[in-house]
């Protein structure tokens, strides 16, 4: 690891209280949590509390998140220009996003790892898969969405082969991730909920995701800020620092966050739009 450089060490605070390093690329321009090899991931998204494997609400902030997650669905679904587009939301979760589209008419297909959110997935209607693998080879999609989902697969460079595999030449690709150059990931540092070790293995920045992008055959087209992930991402550090009053710090943070980022365009998270080249 001598290009990369200590950031600092990070503690999972959903399952299972353990410390995980974060290492900073320079030359790929991007983060990556240390994860020994012999580690099963799998046990770290075994959790009641991990919002986006949820079918059920019991505390105020699932309230909240699912409140938000609802308004954000037309903000999303607007990035796909296409009315009759055929869409792969590529870890759709239990599926909000993509059962969103399909009530609206488009020909969606979802791939979830998960059993337990595929099958919410299945009782959605929806056409769910394990693994892309399990989709025919000669299914194309003219829309492939990742809705922070690619800071979480191990493989990089595997993952985006295979997406650039099942979308149609000139197709849209639609990624969002969360920004390791805001406002609010400088303030928290180790703190910050966006790192989510060991779930979340990579730590992206603009130059950083675009880059490897772009040498997976896909043209970035623009960006587009997710407003309120600041705000939740903000309370849901303090709340990790232990803080008094964690929602109106969050606020605050939160808030600050946003407005800088109008100057600077170094947003929470980040929508981020590809089209594919090649």
């Amino acid at each position: 690891m001598e290009q990369n450089k200590f950031l600092y060490t990070a503690k999972d605070h959903l399952v299972s209280s353990e410390e995980f390093d974060i290492f900073w690329n320079e030359e790929e321009g991007y983060a990556l949590t240390a994860v020994p090899n012999e580690i099963d991931l799998k046990k770290y998204y075994q959790a009641e509390s991990y919002n986006s494997h949820k079918t059920e609400k019991h505390t105020l902030l699932d309230f909240i998140y699912v409140f938000v997650q609802k308004l954000m669905l037309s903000y999303k679904a607007r990035f796909i220009k296409q009315n009759n587009a055929t869409v792969l939301d590529y870890g759709s979760g239990v599926g909000v996003f993509a059962n969103y589209l399909k009530n609206r008419g488009f020909t969606v297909t979802a791939v979830e790892p998960s059993d337990i959110a595929r099958k919410a997935c299945i009782k959605k209607g929806l056409n769910s898969y394990e693994t892309i693998d399990y989709i025919s080879e000669s299914t194309l999609f003219s829309v492939i969405t990742l809705w922070h989902v690619l800071e979480h697969v191990p493989d990089l460079n595997k993952t985006l082969a295979q997406l650039n595999n099942k979308i149609q030449y000139n197709g849209t690709l639609i990624i969002a991730v969360p920004n390791l150059k805001s406002y609010d990931a400088k303030h928290y540092k180790s703190y910050w909920a966006a790192l989510d070790v060991p779930r979340h293995l990579w730590h992206f920045t603009d130059i950083g995701l675009i880059k490897l992008l772009e040498s997976s055959g896909f043209a970035f087209q623009s960006t587009h800020p997710l407003w309120f992930d600041a705000l939740y991402i903000s309370y849901l550090s303090e709340s990790q620092k232990g803080s008094s009053f964690a929602f109106i710090k969050g606020l605050f943070v939160g808030v600050w966050s946003n407005l800088k980022a109008l100057f600077n365009g170094q947003y929470s998270s980040k929508i981020y739009i590809f089209k594919k080249t090649n």
